[in-house]
């Protein structure tokens, strides 16, 4: 009897342990770190993700920016964090601790850098880094029609993270809607949202911008195109078309946009994702609330089996809307950005095919409507 009662007790230890989650996910070490920010907090949100792909909040949770900052990037060092603040035009850049998380204001006695002289350049959406960690490049949307949209540059300081201007370009395009630059070549692009098409530029002395010959390249005939995306090799660029419901491949290997073909995702897809192997890419489809996945062959891209994935379990509470997706530096999991049920969703890759799954605690709550996510270590 007392043999039978052991058993039981032991029995519904393990049934209790594997329903929960909780202690697998707690004690699991630390893979990267997530920082996170979005609509209704001034801060950048910090985490821990685990190897399980949990994602736990740092010890220093938050660290205050200025309003309102919308996207991230990542210096190539790995050392530095970029956002963009919208509502007061500046610039807020951290130090990265790859020991605890830990974001410490570059600069600690100045105050973030504005993108430009106030009147000549608003809104700034998005940011990226060159290839050689030299300039960060500021796309700025402008306030129509007194302000132009524009891409501000600043020189980085590659041992202090400081930043000093360096140029500026006017666009011609009313409402750009994102920035990406090559990881392997000087060539910086942007999407024009209702234009329907993509502005090309190479990287010049001093990170001044030429536009390419032939550019502004269509995207196909009543496009919005959002999202960029580059695969790591620097040979194909990934156009979320979102009123076509379509993502758009180009060839970029020598600058210029070759179409390579127009691909069915989800309805409305605003951003993509590539993986760090050049080898799947990957959809946030805003509309139906879910990812589409594809593997890719010389930029034709296939859908996985089994997508497009749900972002959240179905019956879930709440519509997801995911605005942003990108997969993490181990290349083992992708999040999303669910900006309408303010979470993130964490989905395991299979590695041999890229098809993805909902970790068992997905998705994760947020206290703000996430709009970008970025991952390091």
């Amino acid at each position: 009897m007392k043999a039978l009662f052991t058993i039981t007790l032991l029995f519904i230890t393990v049934m209790l342990s594997g329903c929960l989650g909780s202690s697998s996910s707690s004690t699991a070490p630390t893979l990267a770190f997530m920082y996170v920010v979005g609509q209704g907090d001034n801060g950048i949100r910090a985490f821990s993700e685990k190897s399980t792909g949990d994602l736990t909040p740092l010890a220093v949770p938050s660290f205050p920016t200025i309003p309102r900052p919308v996207s991230i990037a990542v210096h190539t060092s790995r050392n530095f964090l970029y956002i963009p603040n919208e509502t007061s035009n500046t610039v807020s850049g951290f130090t990265v601790d790859h020991g605890a998380g830990v974001l410490t204001p570059i600069g600690t006695a100045l105050s973030p850098t504005p993108v430009c002289n106030p009147g000549v350049c608003s809104n700034p959406i998005g940011v990226a880094v060159n290839s050689g960690g030299q300039f960060l490049f500021v796309l700025n949307q402008g306030s129509a029609p007194s302000i132009p949209a524009s891409i501000s540059v600043f020189n980085i300081d590659q041992t202090r993270g400081l930043l000093s201007p360096a140029s500026f370009t006017t666009l011609a395009a009313s409402s750009p809607q994102f920035l990406a630059i090559s990881p392997t070549q000087g060539f910086l692009y942007v999407s024009n949202g209702t234009a329907g098409n993509i502005s090309a530029f190479a990287i010049g002395t001093g990170g001044a911008l030429t536009e390419l010959s032939g550019s502004p390249f269509s995207v196909g005939a009543g496009a919005t195109a959002a999202g960029l995306a580059i695969d790591p090799k620097g040979q194909f660029l990934y156009a979320a078309d979102s009123a076509n419901n379509k993502i758009a491949s180009f060839n970029v290997s020598g600058g210029p946009l070759a179409a390579v073909g127009s691909f069915s995702a989800g309805t409305k897809p605003v951003a993509v994702a590539v993986d760090n192997n050049s080898s799947f890419v990957y959809s946030a489809n805003q509309g139906s609330n879910d990812v589409s996945a594809f593997s890719t062959a010389s930029g034709a891209l296939t859908q996985v089996a089994g997508s497009p994935f749900l972002v959240q379990p179905t019956g879930s509470i709440g519509t997801p809307q995911p605005i942003f997706l990108t997969v993490d530096v181990s290349n083992t999991f992708l999040y999303v950005a669910n900006v309408g049920s303010s979470s993130i969703s964490a989905f395991g890759i299979k590695g041999s095919d890229g098809t993805l799954g909902l970790i068992t605690n997905s998705p994760f709550i947020q206290a703000i409507q996430p709009l970008w996510i970025v991952t390091t270590k």
